[in-house]
Formats: C-alpha cells, sequence, structure tokens
C-alpha cells in the first residue's frame, strides 16, 4: 500500500468520527451499526442498503456494559442474516466473559481501541491503558490469531509513543490500526508518514493479516492499494475471503461446543 496524498489531505482537514453504540450510518462500502440500536429496523435497513450494494464488512460498536445484551443480539441478527465479516469495538475495558460471549455471538474481528499508547497523555491515564492492554491480551486467547485489533489515533500523542504502541502490539500478534484526523495536524507531516511508513513495516515483517480490513482501512487510514488488482486476480480474493469466512465460523461453532460441554460436565 502506498500513502495517498489527497486522502491524506482529507483526513486530516476532518474532525474524528468515533462509531457511535447510538448511530446506523454506511461510508462506502462498510456498515457502522450502533449495538444500542432496536433489532427490527436496524435489520430492515441493513438489507435495504445491502442488497442495493453489497457492504463489504458491517462495524458494531457496542455500548456500555448494562446494554451489551442488546449489541449481542445484534451481532447474532447480523451473523445470521448476512454472509459478511463482521467487525466490533469495545470502548472499555471488558471482562473476560463478554469477550467470549462477543466471540461466540458471531463477531470475527474484535476491535479494543487505545487511541494513545502513551495514557500520561489522555485523559485515561496509564491505569486505564493498563486495563485496556489486559482485555486486549484476554481477547487474543479467545479469538483467531490477528482477528484482535486495536486502534491508535496519530496526533493524539508524540509520534514515537505512537510507534512504540505499534510494536508492542505487534509483538503480542494484535494488529494496530492507525486513524488520522484533525489531531493529526499537531504532528509534521514527516512524521505522520513516518507513522504509516511504519505501520506497514511493521504489517509486512509479522505477515499480519490486514486483508479483512481493507474496506475499513481505506476508509480511515490515508493508504490505499499500490496497484488495482485484475478481474481474475479480485475474483481468486473474494474465493479465498469466503474460504477462510467459513473456518472462522467452524472455529466459533468448536469452540463454543467445547465451553457448552465443559460447563455440562461440571454441573453449571
Amino acid at each position: 500500500m502506498k500513502i495517498e496524498e489527497k486522502k491524506f489531505r482529507q483526513l486530516l482537514g476532518r474532525d474524528l468520527s468515533t462509531p457511535s453504540p447510538d448511530q446506523l450510518l454506511r461510508e462506502e462500502n462498510v456498515f457502522f451499526v450502533g449495538g444500542n440500536l432496536p433489532e427490527r429496523p436496524t435489520l430492515e435497513t441493513l438489507y435495504d442498503s445491502h442488497y442495493q450494494s453489497n457492504a463489504a464488512l458491517f462495524h458494531l460498536t457496542f455500548g456500555d456494559l448494562d446494554s451489551f445484551t442488546n449489541g449481542e443480539t445484534l451481532a447474532r441478527m447480523i451473523k445470521k442474516n448476512f454472509n459478511t465479516r463482521l467487525i466490533a469495538r469495545l470502548d472499555l475495558p471488558a471482562p473476560a466473559h463478554l469477550i467470549e460471549r462477543a466471540y461466540a455471538a458471531g463477531v470475527d474481528i474484535l476491535d479494543i481501541p487505545l487511541t494513545a499508547f502513551d495514557g500520561s497523555r489522555t485523559d485515561r491515564g496509564m491505569a486505564g491503558i493498563e486495563m485496556r492492554l489486559r482485555s486486549i491480551e484476554c481477547a487474543r486467547y479467545v479469538f483467531p490469531r490477528w482477528s484482535v485489533i486495536s486502534t491508535l489515533v496519530a496526533g493524539e500523542e508524540a509520534a514515537n509513543s505512537t510507534v512504540a504502541g505499534i510494536d508492542t502490539l505487534l509483538a503480542a500478534e494484535v494488529l494496530p490500526l492507525v486513524t488520522l484526523s484533525k489531531s493529526g495536524a499537531r504532528l509534521s507531516r514527516e512524521e505522520l508518514s513516518g507513522i504509516y511508513t511504519h505501520l506497514q513495516t511493521g504489517w509486512r515483517a509479522n505477515k499480519a493479516a490486514t486483508k479483512p480490513l481493507l474496506p475499513l482501512i481505506n476508509l480511515v487510514t490515508p493508504l490505499a492499494p499500490a496497484s488495482s488488482r485484475g478481474m481474475v486476480r479480485g475474483l481468486i480474493d473474494i474465493i479465498d475471503d469466503r474460504r477462510q469466512l467459513a473456518a472462522s465460523d467452524l472455529r466459533r461453532i468448536l469452540r463454543v461446543k467445547e465451553v457448552e460441554q465443559s460447563f455440562e460436565s461440571a454441573a453449571l
């Protein structure tokens, strides 16, 4: 991938739009679904939009702990009705049992955002960052390899702190995603380019599975494919993506069944 100058300027010119648990919207081929929304009208809207033009990715944002069950229901609904990958965002240090439930409900990729790696520079503080890192570590034991991501925001901290966060996440086999907005203007153009160059180098060096996230990467980063894919290559990618999605669903079924059997054997 390469840094596209037009996208770079557009992203720097807009405020960061954090996905909301109370909002339903579509941006290009990504559908953002709020986890607090009612099931039936949400499903009807998704059907209408998806079958006019297929979405490449569904992005579900869970609300707070009290409304988790509603988001869980929406996740099951999406997986039941659409053969499309589902990413979910938990913008809180989620306990282990909720991470297990999110996976069982059909979430394919889980995002527990850090926003900034240096907690001393944010209102969350280092304690909040450490709690999220523990949740990320827990998610790594539940989700398949490279199916846990964490979002950092360029400009929320010094460039070297963001780079350190990228390296720490990759070392734990967590896929870092760096978004860009007006906050990035706090850094120089060279620093921002350095962050995205380092991000791509880290992805390649660790053979991180970025392909499932390409629709989201195209939306929130200045990165774009270096060259367009031909028709044959595109068809092969679609077939391979369907194979990987089926394998992921089978893994989920087997894991959920194993957990249920463990509970039954313990008479729980």
